[in-house]
């Protein structure tokens, strides 16, 4: 049976039982196999934003045909660790219920907004929520997704209940250096410069991983934006987004 058929059934099953469903009960109700099959085809649908992937009540990851926020740039399901669970194992998260602790920081935005800004985004997987810090719990994680060999601006975004917000905005010399700890063809590692390391990161990197620590533990997904940019353009265009996003208000403000 071709894909684009399977996709369609799928989608059409979803629409005909109007709720949520998870890949196992999609396979059976269509006579599928195997089970991955639907799996595949459902992540292709959730890239091209026909539906929706994330954590349903009983720990599954369903599917849904509702629209989501990201309209002309569908993001895919994060990657981040699940609390209580080995950390070693991450597990996708979606979207969970909302009022879910309390508010968090930033401006609201689109995928569409921040890669029309020139960002694009990555992932963070989550290896641990439970690293002790002198200032409080935060936590570990490695950046997947390609980086820019370049100079630039980053972002934090959090995301609950369909809505996206920029909670941190700051610029580096090398994008390398806030994602991967290190620079192209290097040896060498500076790991206090990696977010995702923050044992040995300065007081503001780890201020900013205990924040994110926070909204992970929360259930939100956390993703890392880069965007490459000349370096005499640096200073003068944080300022700018900073400025338009509000986020001198914000608990998180700038780098």
């Amino acid at each position: 049976m071709a894909s684009l058929t399977i996709a369609a059934r799928v989608l059409e099953e979803l629409r005909r039982s109007g709720r949520p469903l998870d890949d196992d009960e999609l396979a059976h109700r269509l006579s599928v196999r195997p089970r991955q099959t639907i799996n595949q085809v459902c992540r292709r649908l959730e890239r091209s934003g026909h539906l929706r992937r994330y954590t349903g009540p009983e720990g599954k990851i369903v599917n849904d045909v509702r629209p989501s926020s990201a309209a002309q740039y569908p993001l895919p399901a994060p990657v981040t660790a699940a609390r209580g669970r080995d950390a070693g194992l991450p597990v996708a998260v979606g979207a969970p219920s909302p009022g879910r602790g309390p508010a968090w920081p930033g401006h609201p935005v689109t995928p569409t907004d921040l890669h029309q800004a020139g960002f694009r985004h990555l992932e963070l997987r989550v290896t641990s929520l439970d690293v002790d810090l002198p200032a409080g719990q935060g936590a570990e994680w490695t950046t997947i997704g390609e980086v820019p060999d370049a100079p630039g601006l980053y972002a934090f975004t959090v995301e609950d209940d369909h809505q996206i917000r920029v909670a941190y905005v700051g610029l580096t010399g090398h994008l390398w250096m806030v994602t991967k700890g290190r620079l192209p063809g290097s040896g060498g590692a500076r790991g206090g410069q990696r977010y995702g390391r923050p044992r040995h990161a300065g007081v503001t990197r780890q201020r900013v991983n205990i924040l994110i620590a926070e909204q992970l533990r929360s259930g939100r997904v956390v993703r890392h934006w880069v965007r490459p940019l000349p370096a005499a353009a640096l200073r003068a265009e944080e300022e700018r987004l900073i400025t338009s996003w509000n986020l001198r208000r914000a608990g998180w403000n700038r780098g």
